[in-house]
């Protein structure tokens, strides 16, 4: 079988897709202020490509205050919400890292 690569557009659209997914996944409500800081960081997953460096930096500094709260809470979720939220922090990472080569 031949092995065929896909183009860096269709990597990203995939990318999208699983952070996409990553964050219906953290539907589940946990009822606290955690899981909605998280909510409204991660909710930009989905529109990423279209946001500023700046306003992607600014989730990336939201994303560390927000796990420094995680770790610092009795939450006995912290660690699900710690995983989704690196995840979206990675993310966001990545559209930062893929907009500045691009310019």
């Amino acid at each position: 079988m031949r092995k065929t690569r896909l183009p860096p557009f269709k990597k990203t659209i995939i990318t999208f897709l699983g952070c996409s997914l990553i964050l219906f996944a953290s539907a589940v409500v946990y009822g606290d202020s955690l899981q909605e800081e998280f909510d409204g960081i991660c909710i930009h997953t989905q529109e990423a490509e279209s946001l500023s460096l700046e306003k992607l930096q600014e989730l990336v500094t939201a994303c560390d205050q927000l796990q420094k709260k995680i770790e610092a809470s009795d939450d006995e979720k912290k660690k699900v919400l710690l995983f989704r939220l690196k995840k979206c922090c990675n993310f966001f990472a990545y559209m930062i890292e893929l907009k500045s080569s691009q310019n």
